[in-house]
């Protein structure tokens, strides 16, 4: 007879417990479900599309405006309007919204906005006409 080899085995390692990926993976789908319900709270049904595109390019616009102020210490002021932005090439030309028309920055003492005058490029108006803005722009201390 044949001697078997008697190596020993090594021993069978238990298995990592599964806990952290099953909780990272809980933390991952309640996070998409917190960003979807976000998005679907957030969503102003009353806007008709274009006016939801021009709100969307004006947070964008008041993002490029607050850029400016933090490098240059302060909002370009309402006579200025976009040029300090077309000046130093962060904007090529100055903005249209859906319609077409241009659109407006505003800054009053400590307080701005740049908007949309709606469909017939009036103040005012009511259904797509309505003037389109976004939360404004603050300035810090006193100036304009």
């Amino acid at each position: 007879m044949t001697e078997l080899s008697s190596s020993p085995t090594p021993p069978a390692q238990a298995r990592p417990p599964r806990t952290g990926k099953v909780l990272l993976g809980v933390v991952f789908t309640a996070a998409t479900l917190l960003a979807f319900g976000l998005v679907w709270a957030t969503n102003d049904a009353t806007l008709s599309p274009p006016q939801r595109q021009a709100r969307d390019q004006i947070r964008r616009l008041e993002g490029i405006f607050k850029s400016y102020n933090r490098l240059m210490g302060r909002f370009p002021t309402q006579e200025e309007g976009f040029q300090p932005l077309l000046d130093s090439k962060v904007l090529g030309q100055i903005p249209m919204d859906p319609w077409g028309h241009p659109y407006v920055y505003r800054m009053e003492g400590r307080t701005g906005a740049v908007l949309s005058l709606g469909s017939d490029g009036q103040p005012g108006g009511t259904g797509d006409a309505t003037d389109v803005f976004s939360g404004g722009l603050v300035a810090q201390g006193g100036q304009p």
